[in-house]
């Protein structure tokens, strides 16, 4: 047994049997199996309740499209972050099997998990940070910017209401109720655009992925006991067990943080939208003030 598995050993008295093949009793798990995949899908029910509650809960709140615009930027980036953990899980279990034994799935799985929602997130919010600026600087792109809102219409009693009110003027009354946009909604433009910033954001989260990859296989050995000793802890020895765990109770929690953080960097500031969101009546213009007349 090496200096570094010998001191894990001190620590986690599971360490010993994780040191070789021969002497491991942990059963491994299969992510592309049958219960791997329904556990990916009911994981992927419980974070679009997650995207949709957030959007609820937020005042004031996006209008749809554009909300649905910021989310599927968000669907799209954590689909390939599942597939990639899942790659990565495939390849440094066989990689590393011949080498030291260390092949289970879940715990690689779990490692990359953890990462996502511990470094990786913050990474990407780093990068994400950084590069707005130079986006609009150099290229006019902002970030949770398409061109332009979508024009929120009220419903029929609120148009009434507002016709009816005292700050719509006699003159604006036939435009009160609706927002007048400079130039007409081009959908093509706007998709366009999303279409762009998705591929920043995954050009964002690949970098960022990369050099985190390079972390975890440079302390493998250390990253693999700990987190096989998660289950031992937890007494998770099965691979049912261990695949409920990795992929759909932890990321029950990881994803929800994770999506809490992403959302706060990836739709556009809450500043330059209150100062850019158009009001639902035109100003009433002030009355002409006249000289008073002049008594003798």
């Amino acid at each position: 047994m090496s200096a570094p598995l010998g001191a894990w050993a001190a620590v986690f008295p599971g360490a010993a049997a994780l040191a070789t093949p021969q002497e491991s009793v942990q059963l491994g798990c299969e992510l592309l199996g049958a219960l791997g995949l329904a556990v990916q899908a009911a994981i992927t029910g419980i974070c679009a309740a997650v995207l949709f509650g957030v959007w609820l809960a937020e005042t004031p709140r996006r209008p749809f499209v554009t909300w649905a615009m910021d989310v599927s930027k968000q669907v799209v980036g954590a689909a390939y972050g599942k597939c990639y953990n899942i790659l990565q899980a495939e390849v440094f279990a066989k990689a590393l099997h011949l080498a030291s034994g260390r092949e289970d799935q879940c715990v690689w799985y779990l490692v990359g998990i953890t990462t996502d929602c511990l470094v990786t997130t913050f990474l990407c919010w780093g990068a994400n940070s950084l590069a707005r600026p130079i986006l609009a600087r150099r290229w006019g792109i902002d970030i949770g910017d398409y061109d332009g809102e979508v024009p929120v219409l009220p419903t029929p009693t609120a148009r009434k209401r507002l016709s009816g009110s005292s700050v719509c003027s006699t003159e604006s009354s036939r435009s009160c109720g609706y927002i007048e946009l400079a130039e007409p909604l081009r959908v093509p433009d706007r998709l366009r655009t999303w279409m762009t910033q998705l591929g920043i954001w995954l050009l964002i989260i690949t970098a960022v992925r990369l050099l985190v990859s390079l972390g975890l296989f440079l302390s493998k050995d250390w990253l693999y006991i700990f987190y096989a000793n998660v289950f031992n802890v937890l007494r998770l020895h099965t691979s049912t067990a261990k695949t409920i765990f990795a992929v759909l109770v932890f990321p029950a929690f990881g994803d929800t943080f994770q999506i809490m953080i992403q959302d706060r960097f990836l739709k556009k500031p809450e500043s330059e939208s209150a100062s850019t969101t158009p009001s639902l009546c035109p100003p009433v213009p002030s009355p002409e003030r006249r000289p008073a007349p002049i008594t003798l």
